[in-house]
């Protein structure tokens, strides 16, 4: 048995399918449409904080210039003059001896950047003869195998312990500790045993002296996010 269909639900059916389309086509297009005015708005705010970040790089490269602009005319008066920054004459030539030389190469000699320990070693035996202590012996441990002498980043001085021992009389062993006290070099005296008597003793020294790598400038890129 064939139901009659009228004309009318079929106009009616017809008109709600078109409905339908009309909802959905508006539904896809309200989604692309915030889908894309949100990456619109991630996009300006991802260039907003590139040009913030390549702001703050120009500001610290302009006052670095600034900077270095002054330490050069800092440096230039620090190692002018005619005395030094120890008293002694105030020259260039390579080989002249302390208190004589160059504020700049007295600062450099005062702390080394590089451990070398013959070289200490070397410059302590001089020291000891000059003030004729007899017998003289300087011992420590020689690190040289384990030290890293390349630039570091972040770097401070480093202890080098040393012992020292002789035969020597009063008056030499002030003289000793008023030319470790005087030296460019920084000497810390940690123990000092002296046996015997003004004219015939025996010194037993232990004392820390100091070097300082020498700091590595890092330069690396920053992603901005």
């Amino acid at each position: 048995m064939k139901l009659p269909i009228s004309t009318p639900n079929i106009k009616f059916d017809k008109s709600d399918s078109n409905l339908y389309l009309v909802v959905i086509i508006s539904v896809i297009v309200t989604i692309f449409s915030l889908a894309s005015t949100k990456a619109l708005l991630d996009q300006a705010s991802y260039q907003r904080r590139v040009i913030n970040a390549r702001q703050a790089t120009v500001k610290q490269l302009r006052s670095n210039l600034q900077d270095a602009k002054s330490l050069a005319e800092q440096y230039a008066i620090f190692n002018s003059g005619t005395t030094n920054a120890i008293g002694g004459k105030n020259s260039s030539d390579p080989n002249v001896v302390p208190p004589d030389g160059d504020n700049a190469r007295i600062i450099l000699n005062a702390l080394p950047s590089n451990y070398d320990f013959p070289a200490l070693i070397s410059s302590m035996a001089k020291i000891l003869a000059d003030d004729q202590i007899g017998t003289p012996s300087v011992g420590g441990n020689d690190q040289s195998a384990q030290i890293d002498n390349n630039p570091e980043a972040n770097t401070s001085p480093i202890a080098i312990p040393l012992t020292i021992s002789g035969t020597t009389n009063y008056s030499s062993t002030q003289k000793l500790v008023r030319d470790l006290e005087r030296s460019i070099r920084p000497f810390d005296i940690t123990s000092l045993q002296l046996h015997g008597n003004n004219d015939n003793m025996s010194l037993s020294l232990e004392m820390n002296t100091y070097f300082q790598p020498a700091k590595k400038l890092s330069l690396f890129d920053k992603e901005v996010k």
